[in-house]
């Protein structure tokens, strides 16, 4: 008869990942070295290569971009350059590459991951490093525990069955009970490894047993016994001998030395653990002051009890009792603890091996819980609704795991599953354990499957292998993964998602390896989290669209310089200003813009995961900068027609214009320009075309605040962009008025009347007001349309 194998996560002799005995000694032998052993394993998988990020695939595109700019600047330079000479060339092609270089891009970048990292921190999620903070706004898969995320990781005392009576914490009548009860809640105390710190109840010192040190203290809230009684009873059941609890035998047991009525020394044995495994150690029961003997039928009755406790959710723990009165214990534990030749009180893990832990008395049992918390359904549903896939794995057994599932929301209760019919029917609980004896090869085919056919899905019994195999899953499938772990089992699954996140007070190596810490280790701060990176994401888009718009009129004017010869260039230092006055500061107020839709309620944009797009590209160029460049062509002609240069005496002119030898150009009025003149005159027509670029961007700042909803009706609470408009319109009053440096201020330029620059430039400005305002207007009243399709970005 063959045996099922027993994998090393469930034998009782191999020590995980260099273990060390806490208590007396033993033998070890090495199974594997270096590489082999889990350890290394780990290892190798945590330095495996990080998936790229969302700001690495910008930073790849945006260097794409500004690479081939500058490829095409060169090669019309050295076109250009030929045609004729002079140093107005270089000049020209020098302001173009200014203008499409997008210098702008990686501060704007740099200040919004900033101010979404603040945001976050505020939130309780400190954030490691700043790529995570548009990455995780793009997750459409979310891995995390169930315990500790998604419920308040505080045990409460919630049922205690003693007397074969289940009593509810709530309804609990303290001067009402037996003294069954006060010997439960003894044992509860004695026979655990809980130290509660003195003074601050409320955080106890953690050591072996972290049921028994969270019984303690809502033992202490109930009232039951307050900390110097604690102290007291401690004293007086001194503990001699004890075996820690272990998932192996799932148990422990604890010796302790106290006296009787008569004040005679005698032992005591405590034992806790899982129900079925001290009810099967048990041959009676206390009920009523009477101890009856525990047969089979009263075990079957109280295994089912503790079975419906496990399904509600509870976590249950049973309790035994002995008193070492046989002569023969009594001199075999003496024995042992003579020959160990320690004090009192130093005894070793082999003292307890001199003790029959059978044929104990049955005192109950305490079920706890550990509640979801309440912000948990609602993060559930913001999920759902973003189009966030929530795979939820825990170690623990299927029942508590669907119990847990049902209270945040995850599977349907009963009778709201019925009510539902099926709606709900894509999730269910996956036992994992059914899969751990199948080939690797074959759970990861499983894995995908079931990540292809569930909507959202709950793994119980999960290892630290297919943890690590459903994530690189979900990576294989296309998904953007962000996943949550806090052991140091969980840093291979970390390290291989795309954003990892970890729990406050987690192991070391796994916080070292997260790009985020939820310092209240909520599921519900992760999700507040994805809506803030989304925000970025929308808000970066946005700024890139208000600085992309002057690109157009900075192309229109070097092919009207070179294919019309119209003397009409952009000056260097107008482009400097322009690109960072202009372009720069004002569009990192854009970054602080609230969202103008339910982001929260839109598909993660995986495959349009680009800040330059088509249809950005289109607005910004097309529809916004070709009104800009129309205002500052007409600028330019009207002022150059006042000064009486019509347009067909400037053609040709473009070389001719800038040779400081040629002093004889004559205008339509027969006057004749010497070359300081024309000088004069181009900075008057620079300035004016700056002043016009001003005035459109100021305008379209402010249409650019909403993407699609009513401009009216989404507000100006954002104070720092209004500051930016005043800042914009100062600036443009101050060229014409204030001193300043060369072709934007010099000899002459007194002559600009802004009364008349103003009565040209407002024509375009309706203009693009009506052209956007109808746009998003059709937008609101058609979604989904061919009109979104081309141009909502």
């Amino acid at each position: 008869m063959s045996t099922k194998p027993v994998s090393k996560w469930g034998s009782n002799n191999v020590g995980f990942a260099c273990s060390h005995a806490m208590k007396g000694y033993g033998f070890g032998v090495a199974i594997a070295c270096g590489k082999d052993t889990d350890v290394g394993t780990m290892t190798a998988l945590s330095f495996r290569e990080r998936p790229p990020s969302r700001v690495e695939r910008h930073q790849t595109q945006i260097g794409y971009y500004t690479l081939v700019m500058i490829g095409i600047v060169c090669i019309l330079l050295l076109w250009t350059t030929g045609l004729e000479r002079g140093e107005i060339l270089y000049e020209v092609n020098l302001s173009l590459l200014i203008a499409l270089t997008p210098f702008y891009l990686p501060f704007i970048v740099y200040w919004g991951m900033r101010r979404t990292k603040n945001q976050m921190n505020k939130k309780q999620c400190y954030v490691r490093n700043l790529r995570s903070t548009t990455t995780v706004g793009l997750s459409t898969v979310i891995v995390t525990d169930l315990e500790g995320t998604m419920t308040k990781r505080r045990m409460r005392v919630s049922e205690i069955f003693v007397d074969m009576e289940l009593l509810s914490a709530e309804n609990l009548d303290l001067n009402a009970q037996s003294s069954r009860f006060i010997e439960l809640i003894r044992a509860s105390v004695l026979c655990n490894d809980a130290v509660i710190c003195p003074g601050n109840i409320g955080v106890p010192k953690m050591q072996k047993d972290m049921y028994g040190s969270i019984l303690d203290i809502a033992l202490l809230k109930f009232g039951l016994l307050a900390l110097p009684n604690i102290d007291q009873l401690r004293r007086d059941h001194e503990k001699v001998a004890n075996k820690h609890y272990s998932s192996a035998d799932k148990m422990q047991v604890t010796v302790h030395r106290t006296r009787d009525e008569e004040g005679q020394p005698k032992l005591i044995l405590l034992m806790k653990g899982h129900c079925d495994v001290v009810v099967r150690r048990c041959s009676t029961f206390g009920l009523r002051g009477e101890e009856l003997p525990l047969d089979n039928q009263l075990q079957d009755i109280v295994l089912n009890l503790a079975d419906g406790l496990l399904e509600a959710g509870r976590h249950v723990r049973a309790f035994a009792y002995k008193e070492l009165s046989n002569e023969l214990e009594l001199r075999r534990f003496s024995q042992v603890s003579t020959s160990t030749g320690l004090e009192d009180g130093e005894y070793k893990y082999r003292d307890y091996l001199a003790v029959d832990t059978f044929a104990l008395r049955f005192l109950g049992m305490i079920a706890t819980h550990n509640p979801a918390r309440s912000t948990i359904p609602r993060a559930v549903v913001r999920c759902r609704s973003a189009g966030i896939k929530l795979i939820l794995v825990t170690r623990r057994k299927r029942k508590l795991a669907k119990s847990l599932a049902v209270d945040v929301g995850i599977l349907a209760a009963p009778w709201e599953a019925f009510q539902a019919r099926g709606s709900l029917a894509g999730t269910d609980i996956v036992d994992m354990s059914k899969l751990a004896d199948e080939k690797p090869h074959h759970q990861r085919w499983h894995i995908e499957q079931l990540l292809l056919d569930r909507r959202d899905l709950v793994c119980a019994k999960t290892s630290t292998e297919q943890l690590h195999w459903i994530v690189d899953a979900c990576r294989r499938l296309g998904a953007v993964v962000s996943i949550i772990g806090s052991t140091l089992h969980d840093t291979p699954a970390i390290r291989s998602g795309h954003v990892g996140v970890a729990k406050f007070g987690c192991a070391v190596m796994c916080e070292a390896s997260a790009d985020l810490i939820l310092l209240d280790s909520s599921f519900a701060t992760l999700v507040s989290v994805v809506a803030d990176s989304r925000l970025l994401y929308e808000n970066l888009k946005k700024a890139l669209a208000y600085c992309l718009a002057t690109n157009t009129t900075s192309i229109l004017v070097y092919i009207a310089f070179f294919l019309l010869r119209v003397p009409f260039h952009i000056h260097i230092m107008a482009e400097l200003i322009l690109a960072f006055f202009v372009n720069l500061l004002p569009a990192m107020t854009l970054i602080y813009e609230p969202p103008e839709e339910k982001l929260m309620q839109q598909m993660p944009k995986v495959y349009d995961d680009f800040l330059l797009n088509s249809r950005l590209l289109f607005v910004s160029h097309i529809l916004v900068g070709t009104i800009e460049a129309a205002a500052v062509f007409m600028t330019y002609f009207v002022f150059m027609a006042g000064k009486g240069f019509v347009p067909r005496t400037l053609v040709g002119q473009h070389i001719m214009w800038h040779d400081k030898v040629v002093t004889d150009i004559t205008d339509a009025f027969g006057q004749e320009w010497t070359s300081a003149a024309r000088q004069r005159l181009e900075c008057q027509a620079s300035s004016l075309c700056l002043m016009s670029l001003i005035t459109m961007q100021c305008t379209n700042l402010v249409l650019t605040k909403t993407g699609r909803a009513n401009l009216l009706a989404h507000g100006f609470d954002n104070w720092r962009l209004t500051v930016a408009v005043v800042f914009l319109i100062c600036l443009c009053a101050g060229i014409s008025l204030l001193n300043a440096t060369v072709c934007l201020r010099t000899e002459g330029t007194n002559e600009l009347k802004f009364g008349r620059f103003l009565w040209t430039i407002c024509p375009f400005v309706a203009l693009l007001v009506f052209l956007e305002s109808t746009r998003r207007y059709f937008l609101r009243l058609f979604p989904d349309s061919w009109l979104e399709l081309a141009t909502m970005y």
